[in-house]
């Protein structure tokens, strides 16, 4: 096996609380020489809160074993960019994107290593728990009025399909020339739909992305039923301009999301589920009073 070198990017947005877990995780699991791995944190928080990370980072015992690099973002201009930014700090020949609120559950890097022999991958990702236990979605080009109930089976089942689904993007790895070649992350993108424009950027250069089921990591995510405010509407921001770039029929897509937050309200509703059948017609709601200011931003 050739000499390969792991760089992880921990981008932060005051998430020094969810830090050393990720930390200790990678301490407790790391399977490779540690000469071979940095892990770099790129901070995108106001302070006080990033001088606690700050502070977390440069004294966490991980500092003792690899080299473990903070930077403090100049603006928090997305999670995009401020992973570009860890990206062009890196040594590593390999890359690691690594939410904060994400642990090892067992050890993978020499895993990692084996898969990234072939010369074509260009991305790789594990078995996600936790998050609903979702490790891949269904691209927004093939997205259905059953998208929820398809994607929850094809996980279940671990079909991966890589034409058709992406990889969750709190944890994979990228071979760093490749993912350069492409473009890295879009920066237009502040959040959300990251992870299918990358999937499509890599496919597109002829690179192999792969779905490992047989090692997994946790995400430490609290299952959501429901958007809010802000977060809502960088998803559909960011859905705009992946329309745009994919020539996808928002519209259409609208109206999906639509069909299928009033199927899993009528479920819930069948069930005796008052209170998540309220919150999906809330759901609804907010994506009619999007849709229609967007109907004028997207002619």
């Amino acid at each position: 096996m050739s000499h390969r070198t792991i760089s992880f990017i921990i981008v932060t947005y005051k998430s020094q609380r969810d830090l050393p877990g990720a930390f200790d995780s990678i301490c407790q699991f790391l399977d490779i020489d540690k000469e071979s791995l940095e892990v770099i944190v790129v901070d995108n928080s106001p302070e006080p809160e990033a001088a606690e990370t700050r502070t977390i980072t440069e004294n966490h015992p991980l500092a003792g074993i690899v080299s473990l690099k903070y930077i403090r973002n100049t603006k928090n201009l997305g999670y995009g960019q401020g992973n570009n930014v860890g990206i062009e700090a890196s040594r590593g020949d390999l890359i690691c994107i690594m939410n904060p609120d994400v642990c090892f559950r067992e050890p993978l890097l020499k895993d990692v290593l084996k898969h990234f022999q072939d010369n074509k991958l260009g991305l790789l990702g594990f078995k996600q728990l936790g998050g609903m236990n979702y490790s891949f979605y269904i691209k927004p080009e093939y997205r259905n009025s059953i998208y929820g109930f398809t994607t929850k089976i094809l996980n279940r089942l671990d079909l991966f399909f890589p034409k058709y689904c992406y990889l969750s993007g709190a944890f994979f790895f990228v071979d760093k020339s490749k993912f350069k070649e492409v473009g890295m992350f879009d920066e237009n993108i502040f959040m959300y739909f990251e992870e299918p424009d990358i999937a499509n950027r890599l496919q597109n250069g002829g690179y192999k992305i792969r779905f490992n089921s047989g090692k997994s990591y946790l995400h430490l995510v609290e299952d959501r039923v429901s958007w809010q405010g802000t977060s809502f509407h960088r998803e559909m921001e960011s859905l705009i301009y992946y329309r745009e770039k994919y020539k996808i029929n928002t519209h259409k897509y609208y109206n999906m999301m639509k069909n299928e937050v009033k199927i899993k309200s009528l479920v819930a509703s069948l069930l005796g589920d008052k209170v998540r059948s309220h919150k999906f017609v809330q759901e609804r709601q907010m994506i009619e009073d999007f849709e229609g200011p967007s109907k004028q931003v997207s002619k």
